[in-house]
Parts: C-alpha cells; sequence; structure tokens
C-alpha cells in the first residue's frame, strides 16, 4: 500500500507518514538480513555435501598409490606432491587433479575467451566442431605459474592458455595430441586439461588405446588396436576398431572407428581398453602424449608420439567448456601467444 495519502482521502499528517516509512525501511531491511542469513545458512550447510559429491566424483576412478609413481626416463617426470593429485592408470600414467581451478577461475577464463571464439581449425567439421580462443600469456601467469609446479618445468615451456567450448551435439574424435613438422625431436611432452563447468551428460573425455592383457581371438567383429607400426604413416597413434574380415594369408581387414579401412598383418592388432573422464568443474586431467627427446623411443616412434594416448571428446549433451595447455620440452614450436582479451588476469 502507498504511504501518500490517496486523492479524496483525508490528509495524513507528516509525522505519520514519516513513522510509517521509517517502519517500513526498517522491515525491509530486517528481511534482507534474514534472507542473507538463511543464504549463508544454506551455503554452510551444502558446503559439506558440495566435499561428498567431490569425493563421489573421484571415487568412481581407480587409484593408484602416488607411491608406485617413479620417472620412467621415456616421458615428462612430474611434481608427485602436489596437492590433489590422483593417479588414475599407469604405462601410460593418466592423473586427475581435484579443485585444480578454483569456481571463480574457471568462470573467468570463460568470460576471458567467450568474446573471442573461433572455429577449431586443421580439422574437418566432421571430426572436430567445437569453437577455441587462446589467451595472452600475460593474462595468466598465475596459472601457469601452478602449473609449472605441478609439471616440474618453467613456465615458458608452456604453451598459450587455451580454452574451447562444445556446444551440444559437438565433439572431437579420436586424435593425438603431438603436432607434425617439429624440430629437434622435440613435442608436446604433457597435455593438461581443466574443465571449466560441470557436465551432467556428454562431453566426456575417452582414451581410447590403452594397452590390454587380454588375448586377442583374431575373430570377424572384434575390437582391435592397429599398432603404430602397422597402420600409422603420419604419428597418428593406435586407433581403435573391429576386425572385418580375417584372410587365408593371416592379414585383417579393420573397420576403424573413425572411417577409415585397412589390411593389416595379426601382428600389426592388439587388444585395448578404454577409460572414460566426466567434466567437472575445475578438476585437472594430464597425461603425456610425447616421449622426451632424449628418451630412445623419440627416434622410434613418429612425431615422438606415444602410441597409448589416443583420445577423444565425446559428443556434448550439457554445453562443455574445457582449458587446455601443453608442455615442450624447451621452447614451444606452435601457439606459443594469445590474444588480448582486456578481462582480469589470472
Amino acid at each position: 500500500m502507498s504511504l501518500e495519502a490517496s486523492e479524496g482521502s483525508a490528509a495524513v499528517p507528516a509525522w505519520l507518514l514519516n513513522r510509517q516509512h521509517a517502519k517500513a525501511i526498517g522491515e525491509a531491511s530486517r528481511k534482507k538480513a534474514a534472507e542473507a542469513a538463511a543464504e549463508r545458512e544454506s551455503t554452510r550447510r551444502k558446503a559439506p555435501a558440495s566435499k561428498l559429491e567431490k569425493e563421489a566424483t573421484l571415487s568412481q576412478y581407480p587409484s593408484i598409490p602416488l607411491s608406485e609413481y617413479a620417472s620412467d626416463g621415456d616421458h615428462l617426470a612430474i611434481n608427485a606432491d602436489f596437492p590433489g593429485l590422483r593417479a588414475i592408470h599407469r604405462d601410460p600414467w593418466i592423473f586427475l587433479v581435484s579443485d585444480l581451478l578454483s569456481r571463480a577461475e574457471c568462470e573467468e577464463l570463460m568470460v576471458k575467451a567467450g568474446p573471442h571464439f573461433q572455429s577449431s581449425g586443421g580439422y574437418s567439421n566432421n571430426f572436430r566442431t567445437s569453437c577455441e580462443c587462446r589467451v595472452a600469456r600475460h593474462e595468466t601467469q598465475r596459472l601457469h605459474a601452478r602449473y609449472a609446479k605441478l609439471l616440474n618445468v618453467p613456465v615458458g615451456s608452456l604453451e598459450a592458455a587455451k580454452v574451447s567450448r562444445y556446444r551440444r551435439d559437438e565433439f572431437f574424435r579420436n586424435h593425438v595430441d603431438v603436432l607434425s613438422g617439429t624440430d629437434f625431436l622435440e613435442n608436446r611432452i604433457a597435455t593438461l586439461f581443466v574443465y571449466l563447468n560441470d557436465c551432467e551428460a556428454g562431453g566426456e573425455t575417452r582414451f581410447l588405446s590403452l594397452p590390454s592383457q587380454r588375448s586377442l581371438e583374431y575373430a570377424v567383429g572384434e575390437k582391435v588396436c592397429c599398432l603404430s607400426t602397422g597402420r600409422d604413416v603420419d604419428g597418428e597413434g593406435d586407433y581403435p576398431g573391429v576386425i572385418r574380415a580375417v584372410l587365408e594369408d593371416g592379414s585383417v581387414d579393420v573397420d576403424f572407428d573413425d572411417g577409415d579401412v585397412a589390411r593389416v598383418p595379426r601382428s600389426a592388432v592388439r587388444a585395448y581398453e578404454t577409460l572414460e573422464v566426466k567434466p567437472a568443474q575445475g578438476m585437472g586431467v594430464l597425461f603425456f602424449p610425447g616421449y622426451l627427446p632424449s628418451s630412445p623411443k623419440a627416434m622410434r616412434f613418429r612425431n615422438q608420439l606415444d602410441r597409448y594416448t589416443v583420445h577423444e571428446g565425446c559428443v556434448a549433451v550439457d554445453e562443455k567448456w574445457v582449458h587446455q595447455s601443453w608442455v615442450w620440452p624447451s621452447h614451444p614450436q606452435a601457439h606459443y601467444d594469445g590474444v588480448e582479451t582486456g578481462a582480469v588476469g589470472l
């Protein structure tokens, strides 16, 4: 009800108007304070649940004791004492890092990148359908310093931070992270990415060519990976597929998941396992796509590729945002610079 007298009604004394006005202000202030208190209490009660939810998220993955991790001389040796680190696969090593970024940092990266997105280049539309942005290095100095502590490398070994967005039905089919045309036996030796939002459905990262102890039967319809030495001519890794035919000469025809078909000897296929990681805001995923230049394997495999690290970004149902960083043995030979976003530094 208005505190002013309506037309045709008796005039309300000024002192009463002032008292009513003061009362209304007081009630509004008390209501606002009560709402704030209720919100704080709600946040307090939800905090343990949030921690439990994170623990439940991590519990769905294997947990390999970090005491079992040691440098093999072929891959980058990381800081195993970094907070939140969890090993979920061995040979090749794959790690999760809980709360690598805070919610505020995730959201700020999204704000930075959003206005500057461009279609992800280098692939046809039926292979990768995301958008991306590289952020200027000086705008992510604190994040790079944090990553450098985890990775045991100088900040200068990191590429400019990348942010990618996958809208509903978008994807990145099976691929590897090493690049072609590099010099001095150098390539990307570590991939570290962080999910910037939660996804209830879709958008998982799936590793597609992990080794397996399963024995092959060499039967039609059997799932196999084709070894780099059998199919690969461009450093593309061990890709999964299905045996289409078994020939008398001992070779097999394989229908690969990426649409290719190849005839290879039996010795060029192997059993494999997969591993999926579901997007959870702030969680990092770390693995090692290429060998160190000092490793004998760096000369054996094209582009210094570790063939067990083929992976894909599954079709998004919920919109997915992810931030990627790559490490080189020395100065990155690609993607060293990013765009000036003008937003808050991180």
